[in-house]
């Protein structure tokens, strides 16, 4: 049976490589695959803007200690796109990462949503 979740309840903007706040980390510690869909409302910039838009997992929400890439979602050169992507053995917690935005003044707006598994 699949849980279905929301990464962000709303849609993120950000101008700068960041992450989502780990107190927002979400426990999925229950399963055991994750099949995210990203989708990305725009992606703003001159000099050809790209986003690089990742899921990290944690075993804890007390620091950032111990943190890894679960997985990564394909570059974003455009807006108006969404892409899948399934992840296996998280830890405890998974959130999004946004690992490197490129171009001149860029922006990214995104949300991130899926369903969690058992297997």
């Amino acid at each position: 049976m699949a849980t279905e979740f929301t990464l962000t309840p709303q849609p993120v903007r950000t101008t700068v490589a960041t992450k989502q706040p780990i107190q927002q980390s979400l426990d999925v510690s229950r399963f055991d695959i994750a099949d995210l869909l990203l989708y990305v409302a725009a992606l703003e910039g001159t000099s050809s803007p790209t986003a690089t838009i990742r899921i990290i997992t944690g075993m804890q929400i007390d620091s950032e200690d111990g943190w890894v890439v679960l997985g990564t979602f394909s570059v974003v050169s455009v807006t108006n796109t969404a892409q899948a992507l399934r992840v296996t053995g998280p830890m405890k917690f998974i959130r999004w990462e946004v690992s490197s935005l490129t171009g001149t003044t860029p922006a990214v707006t995104f949300l991130i949503s899926g369903m969690l598994r058992q297997n």
